[in-house]
């Protein structure tokens, strides 16, 4: 993964040659494929014979799994300063690192084959292969970077958005004109509500807002759909403090209520549970939603898992895989129950 753009707006324009951010955990992913592709194939270039493939992978392995993982770490610990550089120069810093992670892991290697006999030095070729994978990979980064600049992003963003935005506002409206007769000062707080739910989605820019605003929405959301439920609807909130200014993407906790709505209260005729949390976990912050559900009317083929999806793509775009969504039945449980957790860096 390119250096991380801001993913609040993202205006500026990407540098022509970026460099990795090579603390992303996909950055690494990434580079350790790299490697241990190439290491995979070296074998079936230089014997024809499959006895000697196993000898040649190990002695590849050997010497590019501790590359790899040198070559990371210094980009790594050195971003702050290669980050000042011009486009040409941060792209020789990556290849220098990487020819000196080649042949300082190939000096490891010797060292320990060598231990009694005298180490030899490191075989220059280590340190040729070092800085082509590093310049190959580098310009594999720069393509990716190219495809994800930040107004690509960003306009998929908010093409995202846009198509979650009228889903609950539309199923909000439903639950206001229902009053309009029977209720209608209630109906009117339901279109206060509304209204605030409005400002708040479609007049609010930018792709991130707070946990407390994400929190504020939802409990909107969940007042107008009380109306509908009554005390069939129970809620269970869980908000760990101190994280009310932390900053996620927007519209990330009221689609999992929605849906909690949709697919948990309105599919049944009984009392229905739902659980909302916000709570550091292991290093990151977790959203999470459960609720009761049927599993019959699952099975009928009413969700569209729309919102799941939309959610997962704009995670997959602001975070690249240092976040995740999971959801699924919870085993076990009587009533059946349903999660849908998200996981985000802190």
């Amino acid at each position: 993964m390119s250096e991380p753009q801001s993913p609040h707006v993202g205006t500026s324009a990407p540098p022509l040659l970026p460099m990795p951010d090579a603390c992303n955990a996909g950055t690494a992913i990434r580079a350790y494929v790299l490697v241990n592709a190439v290491v995979l194939l070296l074998p079936l270039a230089f014997s024809p014979r499959p006895s000697e493939w196993w000898g040649l992978l190990l002695q590849g392995l050997a010497v590019a799994e501790p590359g790899a993982a040198i070559w990371l770490s210094v980009m790594c610990l050195s971003r702050r300063s290669w980050r000042k550089l011009g486009g040409l120069m941060r792209v020789g810093v990556g290849i220098s690192a990487g020819a000196a992670a080649g042949w300082i892991a190939q000096a490891l290697v010797d060292s320990v084959i060598a231990v009694g006999a005298g180490s030899a030095l490191p075989d220059w070729r280590s340190a040729l292969v070092g800085a082509v994978l590093a310049g190959g990979f580098l310009h594999y980064l720069s393509l990716r970077a190219q495809a994800l600049t930040p107004a690509t992003v960003q306009a998929r963003l908010d093409e995202l958005q846009a198509r979650i935005r009228p889903h609950f506002l539309f199923n909000a409206l439903n639950a206001a004109s229902a009053l309009v007769r029977e209720q209608p000062q209630r109906a009117e707080q339901v279109l206060d509500d509304l209204a605030e739910l409005f400002r708040a989605t479609v007049s609010r820019p930018g792709t991130l807002s707070t946990v407390q605003e994400e929190v504020d929405l939802a409990r909107r959301y969940l007042d107008i759909e009380s109306v509908r439920f009554g005390a069939r609807m129970q809620i269970r909130w869980a908000v760990e403090p101190g994280l009310e200014h932390l900053r996620i993407p927007s519209l990330t906790l009221q689609p999992l209520v929605e849906n909690a709505v949709r697919h948990g209260v309105e599919s049944g005729t009984g009392p229905c549970l739902i659980d909302v949390w916000v709570t550091p976990r292991a290093g990151m912050v977790e959203l999470g939603v459960v609720n009761d559900y049927s599993p019959s009317a699952a099975s009928n083929g009413r969700g569209t898992r729309m919102a799941l999806s939309n959610i997962a793509q704009r995670l997959h775009l602001l975070y690249d895989i240092t976040a995740d969504l999971h959801h699924g039945p919870v085993d076990g449980l009587v009533p059946p129950r349903y999660r849908v957790r998200i996981r985000l860096p802190l």
